[in-house]
């Protein structure tokens, strides 16, 4: 007599469209799993005979699957793409994500955070909002739950990494400038309360330093990544008695309030000012003029975050990893000659600017 052929995880998912993970966790009857999918997992359980062998499982290593991921801005397509990297690299590894977004706010990441302990997850990814302390970071180590950093990692707290090498994406991005004639260059998006703030401003420091080129104060912008500060932030600096003509952008949603306020201001992107924008979202290449940017690989980030986690829950006594990829320069039309826009230069003056 022919021995059965023993039903898997992974045919039950294939039939069902879902990752192993879902069809684990419908089998332990987890909350998380959607009504749809619930049914159509079971239906399939059901048509191939499927019985679920609780007594073994109990003897293993219990394990629930499910991965969070803190995300610190889902509003900005540069953290999005990483997180699309996250979730397939986790779902090819049968794994289910639950994902959060702190909005970068310390209080809601940390809600977040106690929520998933309560559903038991395996491991976290964590993209740190804005501020976060150490002792955010080092409760992990508390809790004996693996976390792996992502993009961000919180000053003083040995944990696993993924992210980009941020000083060195301003470097190009400075160098650039400086190579095509400009002198007068000024940072917008100084942020000192993030490791990428820190990092990207020091990039831009360290080539204007070895340049001899001086760093006016009021050339250092502080101020949000986003749009709107971009838009404020370059009109004060058109307006001062020896404006910039290039500026070095933290990233590229900066950099498109940067390029909208010089049109408000009758000024061309790449004729009158140049803009170097970082990160190279999607949106980059279809501004007019197209955005010279610094390149960062969010998927290869996104689905490394994941693999370093999974690694980590197979052998937890492994040394810390550090992934850091690194950076491109993407040559745009954002960015011209220092001498043509000298010589074209001219602001007018128009009522009703920021």
């Amino acid at each position: 007599m022919t021995k059965p052929t023993r039903i898997t995880l992974r045919q039950i998912a294939e039939r069902a469209g879902v990752s192993t993970g879902t069809v684990s966790m419908v089998l332990n009857s987890n909350p998380l799993v959607a009504a749809a999918t619930r049914g159509r997992v079971q239906g399939v359980i059901q048509e191939l005979g499927y019985v679920y062998d609780r007594g073994a499982a109990q003897l293993r290593k219990k394990r629930t699957n499910i991965v969070g991921a803190s995300i610190c801005n889902l509003l900005n397509p540069y953290f999005a793409e990483i997180a699309v990297g996250i979730e397939a690299a986790l779902e090819e590894r049968g794994h289910v994500l639950v994902l959060g977004n702190s909005g970068e706010s310390v209080a809601r990441q940390g809600r977040f955070v106690d929520t998933l302990r309560e559903y038991n997850v395996e491991g976290v990814l964590m993209m740190p909002a804005v501020g976060t302390p150490r002792s955010h970071a080092l409760r992990f180590a508390e809790w004996r739950l693996p976390v792996v950093m992502v993009s961000r990692y919180v000053s003083g707290v040995e944990t696993d990494y993924a992210g980009s090498d941020n000083r060195l994406g301003s470097v190009l991005a400075t160098r650039h400038l400086i190579e095509l004639g400009h002198r007068r260059i000024a940072y917008v998006g100084v942020n000192r309360r993030t490791t990428t703030g820190r990092d990207r401003v020091a990039g831009y420091r360290q080539v204007l330093r070895d340049a001899a080129l001086a760093v006016p104060p009021a050339f250092l912008v502080e101020c949000d990544a986003s749009r709107e500060a971009g838009f404020a932030a370059i009109q004060a600096l058109i307006r001062l008695p020896d404006p910039p003509t290039a500026v070095v952008c933290f990233n590229d949603l900066l950099a498109f309030g940067v390029m909208l306020g010089l049109r408000h201001l009758g000024q061309e992107p790449g004729r009158d000012c140049s803009v170097v924008g970082g990160d190279d979202v999607a949106e980059a290449a279809l501004w007019l003029p197209p955005l010279t940017t610094v390149a960062v690989d969010t998927q290869a980030l996104g689905r490394a975050a994941g693999r370093i986690l999974v690694e980590r829950l197979a052998a937890p006594g492994t040394p810390v990893q550090r992934f850091v990829l690194p950076p491109r320069l993407v040559v745009r039309s954002s960015c011209g000659p220092a001498r043509i826009m000298q010589s074209r230069r001219s602001l007018p003056h128009r009522g009703g600017g920021a």
